[in-house]
């Protein structure tokens, strides 16, 4: 439980520091990229001991690593930018929505429990997503094409990483490869990162701003933690990927919308609330079904 409950804590700062770097028009890419910086720092600190860089290659999961590092970096930047088009709390539906599709792959990949209440639980989590996070569209956002676009895009690249990185923890790595995965991942959308601001800097003569210095560090560790808290909780025993990306993404989700509205001062409706509440409730009902 406290790996489940880490990941959700480190997961809600990612959103408050996207939402920071919106509203001070920091360079989100920079940001990005020194946050997957920050990430390699610290997995290599918690890494007690290193491979051979052969063992490295030859592993089975070296490959999707760097896939994974890939999709990292493209879809954390798409993030940033639904977060400053289209706001914390549309954003957050389209990141937690995406929880059907790794519940999806539970049950044709993993031979997953369903039982009744779990089923009943993940309804009302979806419901509960949709309603704690609406907020109406002004007349401008309602025929922007770019409104919908970017959360499309959030919805299916979290649901493909949340996949993907099941799929790894459960096919390929092994008891003490969790941490490396995550460095060579990290790494690969560090690379990536910095090959394109390489890019930016030699032709278009970009700068790097000193903020996003500061903010890639706010960033890069709660992502980092987000991320290895997650495969810690898949990693226990008893506890299946049905159940647990359903705990985690309605607790981000309820909790961030709080957060949006007593720090942010976005307003809650009364559909929030309800959503809210249905959340709460959902949760105790997937927690029960274990």
């Amino acid at each position: 439980m406290i790996y489940l409950l880490l990941s959700i804590l480190a997961s809600i700062c990612i959103f408050i520091v996207f939402k920071l770097i919106a509203k001070n028009s920091v360079p989100v890419f920079q940001s990005i990229v020194v946050n997957y910086t920050v990430c390699i720092i610290m997995g290599v600190l918690l890494q007690w001991h290193f491979p051979t860089i052969k063992e490295i290659v030859f592993a089975p999961w070296f490959s999707n690593a760097l896939i994974l590092g890939g999709l990292f970096i493209s879809i954390f930047y798409i993030t940033a930018r639904t977060v400053k088009i289209s706001g914390v709390a549309v954003t957050t539906i389209a990141s937690k929505l995406s929880l059907v599709i790794p519940i999806i792959a539970a049950y044709f990949l993993y031979s997953d429990d369903f039982n009744a209440l779990k089923i009943l639980g993940i309804f009302l989590a979806l419901i509960a997503v949709v309603f704690a996070a609406y907020r109406k569209k002004d007349d401008n956002e309602s025929h922007q094409f770019i409104y919908f676009f970017f959360p499309a895009l959030v919805l299916l690249g979290g649901g493909v990483v949340d996949t993907f990185v099941k799929w790894n923890q459960e096919f390929f790595l092994e008891d003490g490869q969790f941490n490396l995965f995550l460095i060579i991942a990290f790494g690969t959308a560090a690379v990536i990162g910095w090959i394109v601001l390489s890019y930016r800097y030699l032709d278009l003569n970009e700068k790097l701003n000193t903020k996003s210095l500061g903010y890639g560090i706010l960033l890069g560790i709660p992502n980092y933690g987000s991320m290895a808290f997650l495969l810690a909780a898949l990693n226990v025993d008893g506890w299946q990927s049905s159940m647990v990306f359903p705990v985690n993404n309605i607790a981000i989700v309820v909790c961030s919308c709080l957060i949006a509205t007593f720090i942010f001062k976005e307003k809650l409706s009364k559909l929030n609330f309800i959503g809210i509440a249905l959340g709460v409730f959902a949760i105790l009902l997937i927690m029960q079904s274990a």
